[in-house]
């Protein structure tokens, strides 16, 4: 049902507005002070990659913010890597919502992610433990180049880690996986298809959306759209049926954001190429 395309749309692209709120909160407190026009369109060019392996590609907003505002990487490398601990924190919250109804091997999985991300935040919040990591990286070819700016960043990454951030930034991600199920329900709704309880279905989606970053492919392809699918399945969903409706929700949720990700990054380059004539 097409009337539902517009509440989708505008649904999916609020949720992305509370995590620009995340995003302006740890860039306000590091000094990082541009038009919020111009930081908004920023943080939206990062969905330009954002099929890349746990959204490594999101980085890229770390080189528009040295090309077009000079802020050094060193003060915004540690804030996207930031983000993405921010992301896990919160949709392993929102899975453990309903972990309830999930099988006792998700739950494994859940448990093991967060025990992992303890053991890695511990670890980078002591300086010793930050070079470590640091030396890691630079084994990774990709993200070598990254490391240099990294040195200099302990400092930062401490001042984003106190408990009233960690609760707050923690806290958006939640609302803004709810907000990103209101946009889910509307999809199931679109097709005809008989909903489930919504926190289970946030659950169930944070869950696919936690086992694709784990499966380290591009945006989580397949692994996402199959746990997804096959969960749904146990909920009496035909595999055929809850296929196609996993493939109809990642559109929204994944290839709408690439879209919008690539108009902001033309919009950046003309606002630059504005500001140099």
């Amino acid at each position: 049902d097409l009337k539902f395309l517009p509440l989708i749309l505008i649904t999916i692209f609020i949720s992305w507005l509370v995590l620009f709120v995340r995003w302006y909160i740890l860039t306000r407190k590091h000094g990082i002070n541009i038009k919020t026009k111009e930081n908004l369109l920023v943080f939206l060019s990062g969905f330009a990659l954002a099929i890349s392996p746990v959204k490594s590609g999101e980085l890229i907003k770390s080189i528009i913010l040295k090309n077009n505002f000079g802020i050094s990487r060193s003060k915004t490398v540690p804030i996207i890597l930031l983000e993405r601990f921010y992301d896990i924190l919160g949709t392993i919250a929102v899975a453990l919502i309903g972990i309830t109804f999930l099988e006792l091997g998700s739950g494994i999985v859940l448990f093991s992610v967060i025990a992992f991300l303890i053991f890695i935040f511990s670890i980078t919040y002591s300086k010793r433990g930050f070079k470590i990591i640091l030396w890691l990286l630079t084994r990774i070819k990709f993200l070598n180049k990254y490391s240099t700016n990294l040195e200099e960043s302990h400092e930062i990454i401490r001042k984003s880690s106190s408990p009233q951030i960690i609760c707050g930034c923690t806290g958006l991600t939640i609302l803004f996986r709810i907000v990103e199920a209101i946009g889910i329900t509307f999809v199931f709704l679109a097709v005809g298809m008989n909903l489930i309880d919504f926190f289970q279905l946030a659950s169930i989606y944070s869950s696919s959306i936690i086992l694709g970053s784990i499966s380290m492919s591009p945006g989580g392809l397949g692994v996402t759209e199959g746990s997804f699918a096959g969960v749904l399945t146990l909920h009496g969903f035909e595999l055929q049926a809850a296929l196609v409706l996993a493939i109809i929700i990642r559109f929204f949720t994944l290839w709408f954001a690439v879209i919008v990700g690539l108009i902001s990054l033309r919009l950046l380059g003309l606002i630059r190429k504005k500001s140099k004539n």
